[in-house]
């Protein structure tokens, strides 16, 4: 067979992958909403569920503040080698379970990559240098030490 048959058939078994496995969670969560479910009526016979409110879930690539940076730190800690950002971008991806294939995702990725390796080299917590005649940043950790401040999204502790 031709090799693109071969990457399509492992793409396609991939994406089935994925829907097989979001289909157990969903069938987990019917069972644990539905034991939830008699329980209420234990101490609410006349509940009615349809009048509840449902809590909207946040984005799941949503990070706190200083989370995306502490990820790279960690990322930066386990090597101690040079990393260029492209190859920072694909573990924030595939630690954030998002498909490292798709291109316009992950130039957005890297992007903040970027930013956050560079707030990290303005308080000398990382050091940069290029990756040959291009444009290509490599990264390395200079203190191993650091640790970072930071709560929710608004600053609060």
């Amino acid at each position: 067979m031709k090799p693109v048959v071969h990457a399509l058939i492992r793409k396609r078994a991939e994406i089935v992958g994925r829907i097989q496995a979001i289909h157990a969670e969903a069938a987990r969560l019917v069972t644990d909403l539905d034991h939830l479910d008699c329980t209420l009526r234990i101490f609410d016979p006349a509940i009615d569920f349809d009048d509840m409110p449902v809590k909207a879930l946040p984005p799941p690539n949503a990070a706190f503040r200083g989370e995306f940076q502490r990820s790279l730190l960690e990322m930066l800690r386990g090597s101690q080698r040079w990393q260029t950002t492209d190859e920072l971008t694909v573990k924030v991806m595939v630690q954030r379970r998002m498909n490292e294939n798709d291109l316009a995702m992950r130039v957005t990725i890297r992007k903040r990559v970027g930013h956050a390796l560079s707030r990290l080299r303005r308080k000398r917590v990382v050091a940069s240098r290029k990756a040959g005649s291009g444009a290509l940043l490599t990264w390395k950790l200079t203190k191993p030490d650091a640790a970072l401040e930071g709560g929710w999204r608004n600053g609060s502790g």
